[in-house]
């Protein structure tokens, strides 16, 4: 694979085309046809036809058939015919005809896409769109979780204490 990493005339600014890059570090960052292991900027990222395992952003982030793993990111995210496994943004999420695992942010929206969960104030599915868990829902199971493990620690803590006990020889209570 060639590797072509281009700067723009922009200072801060780096656009990665066909390349396969360890680290993107810039103020705005943008990926085309290429791979790289982490990509941050300051401003603005855009991937485009690229796959990132970490896309970290102080501004808007734009997935076009794109792909990572994490996106954390303090502007609005965008996914068009991509995925991410973890989205957490302070702006918006929106997802067209892609897919998260788990999309954390204010308001998200899914047209034509599926999201397994979606935490935020405002959780809105178009038409195509399926979340699997919305905030109620995840609460819900979060809950029941959290019960099913205090259930079996106390249970499995009980049990360890009475077989403790009994190999302890001359206590009263434990015969």
């Amino acid at each position: 694979m060639e590797e072509h990493v281009r700067v723009d005339e922009t200072p801060g600014s780096a656009e990665v085309r066909r390349g396969l890059v360890g680290l993107v570090r810039a103020g705005d960052a943008s990926l085309e046809q290429s791979a790289a292991a982490v990509t941050t900027a300051r401003g603005g990222a855009e991937l485009r036809q690229s796959a990132s395992v970490a896309v970290v952003s102080g501004g808007d982030t734009d997935l076009t058939m794109a792909a990572a793993v994490a996106v954390p990111t303090l502007g609005d995210v965008k996914i068009d015919k991509g995925g991410a496994q973890w989205v957490v943004a302070a702006g918006d999420v929106s997802i067209d005809r892609g897919g998260a695992g788990v999309a954390v942010a204010p308001s998200v929206r899914v047209e034509r896409g599926l999201v397994g969960m979606a935490l935020g104030w405002h959780v809105d599915v178009g038409s195509g769109g399926r979340v699997l868990f919305g905030p109620k829902a995840a609460a819900a199971f979060g809950l029941a979780a959290g019960l099913a493990a205090g259930v079996i620690l106390v249970a499995g803590g009980t049990y360890a204490a009475g077989k403790t006990l009994k190999r302890v020889p001359g206590l009263p209570w434990a015969s």
